[in-house]
């Protein structure tokens, strides 16, 4: 049953906070293709986190400015698509229904209850959506 629930996993998002990725973490996981982590500094990585992924075609994001970080470090290294992100935010501060209040950054109510559409439909600027600043660029 984890077998058949590993080898669908397409896309992992690695939040800003971890600190080191335990032994065969991602064993059977041959269907990712995309990997984000927010974390500055790049994991410590246990033997064998990412032997079963095709390092060759699974797109790694990471935060722009740990770029070169991400492409010396142990394991990581291993890849050939490694993208800088400029925001190193991830589409997570939308609740389920896809509603949230939207905030100017000096917080000003802009929207009530938006939708990931209107949300996505603002001026190009920052937000805070949920607690968490956005960039629309």
């Amino acid at each position: 049953m984890l077998v058949e629930f590993t080898t669908n996993l397409q896309k992992v998002n690695i939040g800003k906070s971890v600190k080191d990725i335990g032994e065969y973490a991602f064993d059977y996981c041959t269907s990712i293709t995309q990997i984000s982590s927010e974390a500055v500094v790049p994991p410590t990585c246990e033997s064998g986190v990412f032997t079963d992924i095709n390092k060759s075609k699974c797109k790694l994001i990471v935060p722009k400015n740990s770029l070169d970080a991400y492409k010396q470090a142990y394991q990581w290294e291993d890849f050939s698509l490694i993208e800088g992100s400029t925001t190193g935010i991830t589409n997570t501060v939308y609740n389920k229904a896809g509603l949230a209040d939207v905030y100017t950054i000096d917080g000003t109510k802009r929207l009530s209850k938006a939708s990931t559409d209107e949300i996505n439909a603002l001026p190009k600027g920052v937000y805070i959506v949920n607690g968490k600043k956005i960039i629309i660029k």
